[in-house]
């Protein structure tokens, strides 16, 4: 993910640098550059918290008390990124996605599940193979959401099971018909508020 988010902090830092610039000809120039500047503030708002989410998996638990509730967004699009890189693909969520309960652990197991999730299961597939994915509720289980999707033939989630028994005790893998759904509880992975 580090290349991912370092060429998106290149990016934004280009952009400044060019705004800049164009103020120094014309100060009033800001004005009409509002929305670029409030999009490249998202953007490494965006990188901070992933930056933040590496580090928190790596031991050094920088998310504290930062929790992003519509962090799955930012997080999916930098892992499609890096599958890119790779010569694959995440297909785009077909429903829109949900949020992230805040409460859920120190912040970061929950997107690191999913975003592992996904990472591996599409890695698995052969170059230039897209993974399909879903987050839908499991109606098998009344109060779960599942975050499913179908790896290679073969594909082995044992050490992410591990991991998951270890940070993520109220989650479970479960694979049936070619399919590997991540279990959540429905709390965990809340529906977006409908803006009229």
């Amino acid at each position: 993910m580090l290349p991912v988010i370092l060429h998106r902090v290149a990016n934004a830092t280009q952009h400044l640098n060019g705004l800049s610039a164009l103020l120094a000809v014309d100060p009033g120039a800001l004005a009409a550059r509002g929305d670029d500047l409030a999009e490249t503030s998202d953007r490494v708002d965006d990188a901070g918290w992933l930056l933040a989410l590496i580090a928190s998996a790596s031991g050094s638990r920088l998310l504290l008390a930062r929790r992003e509730r519509e962090g799955l967004a930012p997080l999916v699009e930098c892992i499609r990124e890096c599958l890119r890189r790779a010569g694959r693909d995440l297909a785009g969520p077909v429903e829109p996605l949900p949020n992230l309960a805040p409460e859920v652990g120190e912040g970061w197991q929950l997107p690191w599940a999913i975003g592992t999730l996904l990472h591996e299961a599409a890695n698995s597939l052969p170059a230039r193979a897209t993974l399909a994915w879903s987050v839908r509720r499991a109606p098998e289980r009344p109060g779960t959401v599942a975050v499913a999707c179908a790896p290679a033939a073969g594909f082995d989630p044992k050490d992410l099971a591990t991991w998951l028994a270890r940070e993520l005790p109220a989650a479970r893998l479960n694979s049936a018909g070619g399919e590997l759904a991540l279990e959540l509880p429905a709390v965990w992975l809340p529906a977006r508020a409908r803006t009229a």
